[in-house]
């Protein structure tokens, strides 16, 4: 099976018409505005003029030199004779295998360079969903946080009421009111939370994002397809673009130590032609011509060879320079391949993690809701403690934080999987998209296994 043609994200249903900022919005905001992306592009349309400017040391040279003089000399001939001319040179080198690796050199480069941008592209990309839905986990983290308190105050004034009339002990109320206070704490840690996400958010789009479209309900959990580990190693191997830059990076490195070896050991040979047309006193002359009007043509031709024979031993300690760093980039692109090997294996099991997870603590909230509501009525008719029933509110709130937690994960882990196996691109954020509806409707995310 050919993993490219296949998405691990699926577009389900068309998109409803967004009343508030969605990711794809926020996404073209970022690309627009965003420093660190922009600032990739023009590098790598600064780098796209390596190459011609390395090809033109290959290519047809010519040169104008023209000059103009007044000469007056004394005693002599009454008047200031006047001279002027013009030459043209034309250089081609037939030999000059330094330049011709650094030609080769700036191409590698070059494709370096698109790498490197295409990497700044995906990173924009996870940075802006991360910082998406690290907002929307902060908002639910928040509505949890809200419930729980909520709940706490109900039962602290229930458990007060009752206190007061003598049904219940002053430890129950107490009790009651120590979860309730550390909740009062929690939320307020949780709206900090979501503050700083929005503010994150900012910084990458460059302007404070609010109604943000939040997940649907019953969003889907798809599998990575295929579902095969190994495929997925495979594929990221060939295209993951950290290891493209570093085996790049050996390639450049490589051809270093040819321009160096190149350069320094092989002479330069160049074929020139002149053509130098003068009045007056010319430069081939040695004394004032009289006639101002006579003209002169000169046309020359040469094969130059240029060797530089010794340098002082510059040439062999910049090889071998050349020569350790090569080996550094080939062991970097050798741990590269490790760490690409590692980081699709573990992100294609984040992916099956995070969905089981999910739908573990999907029921837990369930089963801890219904658990609450009977610990409550318990209490009520005393077959159960004030302990039972906060040790059950606190146990549901902390589902429901691992719930939200799980489903945020699932979203960025899948879109890391994608990253690290060389497939994110802005599909994919319209594809997340889909899961999305209008912030009015505030839903809380809940999932349906696919």
């Amino acid at each position: 099976m050919k993993l490219k043609n296949v998405s691990v994200l699926l577009c389900v249903m068309p998109g409803l018409a967004m009343a508030s900022t969605d990711l794809t919005t926020i996404y073209q905001q970022a690309a627009a505005t965003n420093g660190t992306y922009l600032a990739a592009e023009q590098t790598y349309k600064a780098a796209s003029y390596g190459v011609p400017i390395s090809r033109a040391v290959l290519l047809p040279n010519l040169t104008l030199a023209a000059d103009t003089a007044v000469t007056h000399i004394s005693p002599g001939p009454a008047g200031y004779p006047n001279s002027n001319g013009y030459t043209l040179t034309l250089t081609q080198p037939l030999l000059n295998l330094g330049g011709w690796y650094s030609y080769t050199q700036a191409e590698a480069t070059y494709r370096q360079a698109a790498v490197t941008y295409a990497q700044a592209a995906q990173s924009l990309i996870m940075t802006t969903a991360s910082s998406y839905f690290n907002v929307l986990e902060a908002q639910d983290q928040l509505r949890y946080a809200e419930a729980n308190q909520q709940s706490l105050a109900e039962q602290m004034t229930q458990t007060d009421a009752q206190y007061k009339v003598g049904i219940k002990a002053l430890t129950d109320v107490e009790s009651t009111r120590a979860s309730y206070e550390s909740a009062i704490a929690t939320t307020v840690a949780d709206q900090n939370n979501l503050n700083n996400a929005i503010v994150s958010l900012a910084v990458v789009t460059g302007q404070p994002e609010k109604d943000l479209a939040s997940l649907k309900q019953n969003f889907p959990l798809l599998k990575p397809k295929p579902a095969d580990m190994k495929a997925w190693v495979d594929f990221g191997l060939k295209n993951n673009l950290a290891l493209q830059s570093a085996q790049l990076q050996s390639q450049i490195d490589k051809l270093g130590i040819r321009v160096t070896e190149m350069t320094g050991y092989v002479p330069t040979i160049n074929v020139s032609g002149s053509y130098q047309n003068a009045s007056g006193s010319s430069s081939t002359v040695d004394t004032p011509i009289s006639d101002e009007n006579a003209r002169y043509t000169t046309k020359a031709g040469e094969v130059a060879l240029n060797w530089n024979v010794f340098s002082g031993g510059q040439t062999y300690a910049t090889v071998k320079q050349n020569q350790y760093t090569y080996q550094a980039g080939v062991a970097n692109q050798t741990q590269t391949s490790r760490q690409t090997d590692t980081n699709v294996s573990q992100a294609y099991l984040n992916v099956l993690s995070d969905i089981s997870q999910i739908q573990a603590y999907g029921q837990a909230v369930i089963s801890g809701q219904v658990s609450l509501r009977a610990m409550k009525a318990g209490y009520l008719v005393g077959t159960r403690t004030i302990v039972d029933v906060l040790t059950q509110q606190s146990n549901l709130f902390s589902s429901q934080q691992l719930y939200a937690q799980a489903i945020y994960n699932y979203i960025n882990d899948t879109l890391n999987l994608k990253e690290q196996a060389g497939l994110l691109g802005p599909q994919d954020i319209t594809a997340v998209n889909a899961w999305l509806v209008p912030a009015q409707a505030t839903p809380v995310a809940t999932h349906s296994a696919s």
